[in-house]
């Protein structure tokens, strides 16, 4: 199966136990604040790996496991194929 790589932006983390169990939730493999969250929290952009046979199929994987983990939260979810 081909990889993809989601990218899952949630909006208004309050803080950094919240931002570690999201990724480690969703599973993911990196995140585009390495340096941690501001003193206000703010939006974290998770790189989340996965596999599927195509492209629609990968987004509807990646926006199902999303709504399982950041019930509750703001979030959106871009897909690219590898």
């Amino acid at each position: 199966m081909p990889d993809y790589l989601a990218r899952i932006t949630v909006q208004d983390i309050p803080d950094e136990a919240v931002r570690a169990g999201m990724a480690d939730a969703l599973g993911a493999s990196g995140d585009d604040q390495p340096d941690g969250l501001g003193p206000d929290g703010g939006a974290v952009a998770f790189e989340v790996p996965g596999e599927a046979p195509d492209l629609a199929t990968a987004l509807d994987a990646a926006h199902r496991h999303a709504a399982e983990v950041l019930d509750g939260f703001v979030w959106e979810v871009e897909v690219d194929p590898r």
